[in-house]
């Protein structure tokens, strides 16, 4: 009788505690919190949105551990919630700076912690090198508050052709190969823009920044890890609204724009661009019927047209050459300065009649050598005219020092002598009139030459 007694006591006794730990199991169960002894985590969010403890942590999709407590800090400004949740799966370590944000599954689902271990990112320059310096576990840098900080390493350097780079590079990059690097962010708190972050080498440091030259600030945190706030369901439909807003006001002006009176001027306007086109395209049939048709005429004309120019060409050369000559210019040269010389001495002479005419004549041979020196530009290449020209001027040269020495002393000649002197510069009025004659007749060829072309 007594041993019934006892194991039914005993019955009762071991009922009562199993119910106890069912009871406490599911209290804390409700409670979101857990016998576990996995990692505890704490992060600090400024906006939960709604996400309750018991909630699941998950990593890469998969459940890891789940949310033991909440708890809302209210601190003016700097007021944050916390959140500590447990790992609950063995050998599972979060990494460092890896992100933390509040997912939710489906637009309904229910919501839960994403913990997201650093990713590889790829970014590419252009280099024309085959190769590169760049190794793996090599740091990656940036300028954030104005100083230079380590915010990673590369995990993969080497170069690729440009054609196998991504199609944003490839439109922009002008070399055939690019430097294709994989990093990772392993500073907490910095959450950079991958559509707007450059790299580039310097002093052997990959060295991010931004593409619109915005700099960064250095993220405060005590925590080990990214935190990414939330947006809220309202926020993001708020968000929508606005771009549905835009969106219709746009559409709004646009259909102001395209009113049946603008779309008919466009009608008209096209009407109008394809009639022009046909009789273009008329004009352009005519002009080629009529080119094929004169083709031989305009092979004529192109091949005379050929002819004159190398003719021109010549003529050219020639008359570079005769006012290139160091002897002509040497020649004209030496007659400016005779007939400078003899204007001198003539001053000197006694104011006589004689003189007076010896004087106008003076005056017509420079005259005439003034027009010589001007049709000289004009001259032809005949060889034999540029013979005649130079011994010409020699000769006036000659004439004109043969003055100068008399003309000094006019004033102990005798009259025979004067003679002599007059007779002389007879001659060379004379010579400087047949050489005037002659380059006018120079001169007017070459205006009808020039007129004719």
């Amino acid at each position: 009788m007594a041993n019934r007694k006892v194991s039914s006591s005993l019955k009762v006794g071991i009922l009562t505690i199993t119910a106890l730990v069912i009871l406490i199991f599911t209290v804390l169960w409700i409670k979101g919190r857990s016998l576990s002894s996995g990692e505890r985590i704490e992060v600090i969010f400024h906006d939960i949105n709604g996400i309750r403890a018991g909630s699941g942590v998950q990593m890469m999709g998969l459940r890891i551990g789940q949310i033991e407590e909440i708890i809302p800090v209210v601190d003016g400004k700097d007021s944050h919630v916390k959140i500590r949740f447990v790992i609950t799966e063995k050998d599972v370590k979060i990494p460092y700076a890896s992100t933390i944000s509040i997912q939710q599954s489906g637009l309904i689902g229910e919501q839960f912690l994403e913990v997201m271990p650093p990713k590889v990112n790829y970014i590419y320059m252009e280099t024309n090198k085959t190769s590169t310096n760049i190794k793996d576990e090599d740091d990656v840098y940036m300028v954030l508050s104005n100083v230079l900080h380590k915010i990673g390493k590369v995990e993969e350097a080497i170069v690729v052709p440009t054609s196998a780079a991504p199609l944003e590079y490839r439109s922009k990059f002008k070399t055939r190969n690019a430097l294709k690097i994989g990093y990772t962010i392993d500073l907490p708190g910095l959450i950079l823009d991958s559509e707007n972050t450059k790299v580039e080498i310097s002093n052997g440091k990959v060295l991010l920044s931004t593409k619109n030259g915005t700099q960064l600030e250095i993220p405060v945190t005590d925590s080990p890890y990214t935190v990414i706030e939330p947006m809220r369901i309202s926020d993001f439909l708020e968000v929508q609204y606005k771009a549905a807003h835009t969106l219709a006001s746009v559409n709004e002006r646009v259909m102001d724009i395209l009113s049946e009176d603008f779309m008919a001027d466009i009608k008209e306007s096209i009407d109008n661009v394809n009639e022009l086109t046909k009789k273009a395209t008329g004009t352009v049939d005519k002009a080629n019927a009529l080119i094929d048709a004169s083709k031989d005429e305009l092979d004529i004309v192109l091949k005379q047209t050929a002819i004159l120019t190398g003719k021109l060409n010549v003529l050219s050369d020639n008359i570079n050459a005769i006012v290139g000559d160091k002897a002509v210019q040497k020649d004209v040269h030496t007659t400016i300065q005779a007939v400078g010389k003899f204007s001198n001495s003539m001053n000197k002479l006694i104011d006589t009649p004689e003189a007076k005419e010896m004087m106008q004549n003076i005056n017509e041979i420079s005259k005439n050598l003034a027009d010589i020196s001007c049709y000289v530009n004009e001259f032809t290449s005949d060889e034999k005219t540029q013979k005649d020209l130079k011994e010409s001027i020699s000769g006036v040269n000659k004439v004109i020092k043969e003055v100068n020495i008399n003309l000094e002393k006019m004033n102990a000649v005798s009259d025979e002598e004067k003679l002599s002197i007059n007779n002389a510069i007879t001659d060379a009025i004379q010579t400087t009139r047949n050489l005037r004659k002659f380059s006018e007749k120079l001169n007017k060829r070459f205006l009808i030459f020039r007129l004719m072309f």
